[in-house]
């Protein structure tokens, strides 16, 4: 692993810096190049110029334009292609010059637009060409055809291939911004969907509050006429406005705490759920289809209406998902425990809902998040042990100002 890691980091670095990575590519093209054209064995090739001082610029001056080749790659391959034709037309042995052209025309074909790149093709041909075809013509080139189409094939196949690394490239940053997109929006959706489970929490709470302050104009109007008759039973009275009230600024609290969107929805006059109509709903679920086995234990405890009220919605929309997402043969399991300090929900099934839930695109566990939040509890969500899904939520009795806020 640290041979890995200390040959990837050169890696990394030339990657991060184009530039300093060509200049390196130029100078190995150089150090290669050169020594090869100053000390090579011309017996073989009588026809062919000695290396001097004018080959050897020419030759430089093919290879140092790569340095720029990603900053001007048009500009570069005419650069090396001006320097290479008469390197070629002196006659001086070829080493290395049209490996720089190669790579000047890979490069502008993987770099530049196809229009572009189909332009600098057919100029560079036009340069290149008549210097091939007078290979062909002159007595002492005797240049064969061959070898002319070889040429023409080589840089037609630097063009291809610098071509498809182009469309690669541009393929791979269309998917990207295409998941780039898709995770924003799908980022939009679940902060939509927030809004409107806590536009729905807001309502509901509001209910909450007043059928509270109905309760306590009930209770202070009783006590009122019972004062001076029934010290005794106003005092009770007054005790019951003191808790109903201590309750309705929790509430109120929790209330204030919610982004309430303006909606021109009717309101629901319907009584609002609570820990008393988790059997219905069970029932409701397994006249539907799906088992469920509810166990509640510690029923005795008085609960505050607004986590009675969440308790309720948590259920509600954890088996929900049960049904989307645990597969038709699932079954599930509703245990609630009901302490003198919290409530503590769990909802587990046995179905396939541990990938689903997750890849399926949902936001019910965004729902049953805030409305925990939102009464100042917790809530775990996963995978269960040996298959399904298990949804664990603690509401807490007592609740605090900042329970309004939501993680």
């Amino acid at each position: 692993m640290t041979e890995i890691s200390v040959v990837r980091r050169p890696v990394e670095w030339l990657k991060a810096h184009p530039f300093a990575a060509d200049v390196a590519l130029t100078g190995l093209i150089l150090a290669i190049c050169l020594p090869m054209f100053l000390t090579i064995d011309l017996e073989d090739y009588p026809s062919q110029r000695d290396p001097d001082l004018i080959g050897g610029v020419l030759l430089v001056a093919t290879v140092v334009p790569l340095a720029w080749r990603r900053v001007a790659p048009r500009l570069v391959l005419l650069a090396t292609l001006v320097a290479t034709v008469p390197f070629l037309i002196l006659d001086y042995p070829d080493v290395g010059s049209t490996t720089s052209s190669l790579i000047a025309m890979y490069t502008v074909a993987a770099h530049c637009e196809r229009r572009e790149t189909t332009i600098a093709f057919g100029w560079s041909m036009a340069i290149m060409l008549p210097v091939l075809v007078a290979g062909v013509i002159s007595d002492e080139e005797n240049l064969p055809v061959a070898g002319v189409v070889g040429n023409l094939v080589i840089f037609g196949t630097a063009w291809i291939l610098g071509d498809a690394v182009r469309n690669r490239r541009q393929l791979v940053e269309s998917l990207q911004e295409r998941a780039e997109t898709a995770e924003r929006l799908r980022a939009e959706e679940a902060q939509q969907a927030v809004l409107e489970e806590r536009a729905r929490i807001a309502r509901e709470l509001h209910d909450v509050v007043a059928h509270s302050l109905s309760v306590m104009t009930v209770q202070a109007a009783g006590a009122r006429r019972v004062l001076d008759d029934h010290p005794g039973q106003a005092r009770d009275a007054l005790a019951q406005i003191e808790g109903t009230g201590r309750e309705a600024m929790v509430e109120m609290r929790r209330l204030l705490g919610v982004l309430r969107a303006d909606g021109h929805d009717s309101p629901d006059l319907a009584p609002q759920p609570g820990l008393d109509d988790v059997p219905t709903l069970v029932a409701k679920w397994n006249e539907a289809g799906l088992p469920v086995v509810l166990q509640i234990t510690g029923d005795g405890v008085e609960v505050p209406p607004g986590v009675d009220l969440s308790t309720y919605r948590v259920i509600q929309e954890a088996l929900t998902n049960v049904s989307k997402h645990a597969g038709t043969a699932a079954r599930a399991a509703v245990r609630i425990q009901v302490g003198d300090d919290a409530v503590e929900l769990e909802i587990t099934d046995d179905g396939r809902g541990a990938a689903a839930a997750v890849t399926a695109g949902g936001h019910g566990l965004d729902g049953i998040r805030e409305r925990v939040a939102l009464v100042g509890g917790s809530v775990e969500c996963g995978p269960a042990d040996g298959g399904g899904w298990r949804v664990r939520a603690v509401l807490p009795l007592t609740a605090t100002a900042s329970a309004g806020t939501p993680a």
